[in-house]
């Protein structure tokens, strides 16, 4: 089989987080792969991190997992000490400033944190702690060049 034959073949993943009239909306496929080995058909790529607050998952599934135990343990503490809820912004925050601790040995992932609190909110977060926060649409993974070609062509502002 040819090298290009078989970039044709390579698959992984692809998340979507929208923003549309008043909500957040966060999209995933279910497949985990190791190169072209199909490794499940039945993965969880969207977590929910708070009551109002999820993150899709592009990259290593043994890293996302340790991440969102760490996450969702720290937004706990933060809802005990100050008695509400963490805003989207700051948890996005808090989320990007984990990664950046490990930035020398990171997390290899890519995450699109998404939620509602006065409003609908989206982030994007790199393995290196960047955080940036998205007006329109996101997408992260292998499979993100052909999503956003989908979503610059198609997305219409409501």
């Amino acid at each position: 089989m040819t090298e290009e034959r078989m970039e044709k073949l390579k698959s992984g993943t692809t998340t979507v987080g929208l923003i549309c009239n008043g909500a957040v909306v966060l999209g995933a496929e279910r497949k985990a792969t190791m190169g072209y080995l199909v490794a499940s058909k039945d993965t969880h790529k969207i977590l929910p991190v708070d009551e109002h607050i999820a993150m899709t998952i592009a990259g290593l599934v043994g890293d996302a997992q340790a991440l969102d135990r760490y996450i969702k343990a720290e937004l706990k503490l933060y809802k005990l000490h100050e008695e509400r809820r963490i805003p989207v912004k700051s948890a996005s925050f808090l989320i990007a400033n984990i990664l950046y601790a490990r930035r020398f040995y990171p997390y290899y992932v890519q995450l699109i944190v998404g939620g509602f609190d006065e409003g609908p909110r989206l982030f994007s977060l790199g393995a290196d702690g960047s955080v940036i926060e998205e007006k329109e649409y996101f997408s992260s993974g292998s499979g993100s060049p052909m999503a956003f070609g989908v979503l610059e062509d198609r997305f219409k502002k409501a």
